[in-house]
């Protein structure tokens, strides 16, 4: 579902690689080809089994860092954490969800077994038993702000990530202008000295010039592991963010579900238990409960989805790391 930057670049290229030009994964575009083929039933099979672990773990991750720059350790860092916020934060909410069934699952069988154009006396009796304990609970779906702050952190990381790979963009691109400008430098040299028919001088410039390409080369190597790395991070970091965004309107649109039944519930338990009022407060429920099954699916999808893209992100950058170290 993630992708990462792939770069290909050598030292004789004259064009440097553009992280931003890489397109990003469209979230909705990723999440339909997700959802609707045979590989979404391991990824929730998956998740399901293991929601309390982040995979790569803390442990490979501290491991990991000791690979990098030091001037890369913050930043890098900060996105490893970020991660592991939100994947606490769709525990969280995974969690809220179950409750949510919880407390509406004695309304639902009760509805296995209504006829709802005609509620009955005893129907009637029921409802009002099953609306005083879900009257009780409270709404278990958070509010939107649960996840305005790992998202307004994860695009401010991702400002900086973006700022840091257009500075070693431009490194790149001044180093390479350096490169070309020294080599016809030597070439002229060559020439004179191929002209002047002093060999002992064309091979000290020849050597000249492989030790001065010699440091050249290990830092544009070192600055491409970096661009690499940095970049991974940018484009994982903006699809956590509207990953969890979209999981974020999800919940708002679930909770306000939920309250809207709750309202209709103590409506009827604070004008005395009417029984023409009881017979429409059931018949509302009774339509809107299948809306309400699809919205809890619906979430659990995109958190389940989620899971997995940040354990896909975690992994990726890890990748990076480990196999372009800079």
């Amino acid at each position: 579902m993630l992708k990462c930057i792939s770069f290909k670049s050598s030292t004789s290229s004259s064009t440097i690689p553009n992280p931003s030009q890489e397109g990003t994964p469209s979230i909705s575009r990723e999440y339909n080809l997700a959802v609707h083929t045979t590989s979404y039933t391991e990824i929730r099979s998956n998740v399901e089994a293991q929601l309390h672990h982040l995979n790569p773990n803390r442990d490979r991750v501290q491991d990991a860092l000791t690979l990098i720059p030091t001037r890369l350790t913050r930043l890098i860092s900060t996105f490893f954490d970020h991660t592991e916020t939100a994947s606490d934060l769709c525990l969280h909410l995974h969690q809220c969800l179950l409750r949510a069934r919880d407390l509406h699952a004695p309304l639902l069988d009760f509805f296995q077994t209504l006829n709802p154009t005609d509620p009955t006396q005893n129907d009637c009796v029921r409802a009002l038993r099953l609306f005083h304990p879900f009257h009780a609970f409270q709404n278990p779906i958070p509010d939107s702000l649960t996840f305005s702050a790992i998202r307004s952190d994860l695009s401010a990381l991702k400002t900086q990530l973006d700022r840091r790979v257009a500075k070693s963009l431009s490194r790149l691109r001044i180093v390479r202008r350096a490169v070309r400008g020294s080599a016809l430098c030597l070439v002229a040299v060559a020439i004179a000295v191929v002209a002047a028919t002093v060999a002992v001088t064309l091979h000290a410039v020849a050597a000249l010039a492989a030790a001065g390409a010699v440091p050249v080369c290990a830092f544009e190597k070192k600055e491409l592991a970096e661009l690499r790395q940095l970049d991974a991070a940018a484009k994982c970091a903006y699809v956590l963010s509207n990953d969890l965004a979209t999981i974020d309107a999800l919940a708002s649109r679930l909770r306000a579900a939920v309250e809207g039944d709750k309202v209709l519930v103590r409506l009827v338990l604070e004008r005395g238990n009417e029984r023409y009022l009881v017979e429409e407060v059931i018949k509302q429920l009774w339509k809107s409960h299948k809306g309400f099954l699809e919205q809890v699916e619906d979430l659990e999808e995109h958190i389940f989805l989620c899971f997995y893209n940040i354990n896909k992100a975690r992994f990726l950058v890890l990748q990076e790391i480990t196999s372009n170290p800079a």
